[in-house]
């Protein structure tokens, strides 16, 4: 209940009451003032002298109740010390983060663009028809590149503010969208992309489906960049148990993530897979848009046998054309 010097200052009183009691009663001290209070019978001091040890108790207490006191302040200020530390350490991180976004983004942003001020310099010296041509095929790689790593950016912003909406939809309609908007870069690397809905899943459902289609194709963008050879595979399913959940699988034959990577990737600005350009911004958005509807995500993976990722976001069956 006390700490060991609040219990040394309870010492130090009990010892000079001791000692004090010890001295007064060496001096005779309670027979003087007897004999004296005895001359002095109209002050009433006996029934004074009788006060005294209440008065002693009451001390002790008023003591006692001001070292609690403190003891609640003194731990009321080490809170207090204590979350001023954490926010200061907050911001340092805030800082450290803006600084490392900014160097990141501007290295990274910097490449495309001198890709496309070479492409049309190099085309300026050159009479080649199949050259030029080339070039400004290089030129339109750099600039798309550009557009996606601005359209990064700008998706990682949006997170802090925006609120993901709540609509209706259909997950055949959904998977559709996701696979045809996926199909061209799957064929130019020469992967496979498979789409499979689970058969329990209702025709219509309410929730996040912006959120629902920029996740996927995240994910299956990343899956289909870090496969060199096999297949991806999207799938949707659906779990009723005490909450209605969509569950988006996506998984794929690609070069797997390593053990110790697993616990980072989704942090801003981490890219576990090395030798690929980007802000490593793709799996924190994914997993900041999965959290901002109160959704899960997990990995499991394997170094050279591929990944799986799975996301279950909250819905909810629309009566109306549910699945049967």
């Amino acid at each position: 209940m006390f700490e060991k010097k609040h219990l040394l200052e309870l010492g130090v009183y009990a010892v000079v009451l001791v000692l004090g009691t010890w001295l007064l009663i060496r001096l005779d001290a309670y027979e003087a003032f007897h004999e004296w209070s005895r001359t002095q019978e109209s002050w009433e001091l006996d029934e004074l002298a009788l006060a005294l040890p209440a008065v002693l108790v009451c001390l002790v207490l008023f003591s006692l109740n001001r070292v609690r006191e403190l003891r609640a302040r003194a731990r009321q200020l080490e809170e207090s010390r204590k979350e001023l530390a954490e926010a200061h350490e907050n911001l340092r991180n805030l800082n450290r983060s803006r600084d490392t976004f900014l160097t990141t983004a501007c290295h990274e942003l910097k490449s495309p663009l001198i890709g496309i001020v070479n492409a049309f310099e190099l085309m300026q010296l050159s009479d080649n028809a199949a050259e030029r041509q080339e070039l400004i095929e290089l030129a339109g790689q750099a600039a798309r590149k550009l557009g996606l790593l601005v359209d990064s950016v700008l998706q990682f912003s949006r997170l802090e503010s925006l609120a993901p909406a709540r609509t209706g939809f259909s997950p055949t309609e959904l998977l559709d969208s996701v696979r045809d908007m996926s199909q061209l870069h799957a064929r130019s690397r020469g992967i496979a992309l498979e789409t499979g809905l689970a058969g329990d899943v209702p025709g219509r459902l309410r929730g996040s489906e912006s959120v629902l289609r920029l996740v996927a194709l995240n994910l299956v963008g990343n899956a289909v960049r870090y496969t060199d050879k096999g297949g991806v595979k999207v799938e949707l399913g659906y779990a009723d148990g005490s909450a209605a959940e969509l569950v988006l699988t996506v998984s794929d034959s690609g070069r797997g993530i390593r053990a110790e990577d697993l616990a980072t990737i989704f942090n801003p600005y981490v890219r576990a897979q090395t030798g690929h350009d980007g802000l490593g911004l793709g799996l924190s958005i994914v997993k900041r848009s999965v959290e901002s509807c109160g959704g899960t995500i997990s990995v499991e993976s394997e170094p050279g046998k591929g990944s799986r990722f799975t996301v279950r976001i909250p819905v909810e069956p629309e009566h109306e054309g549910v699945a049967t």
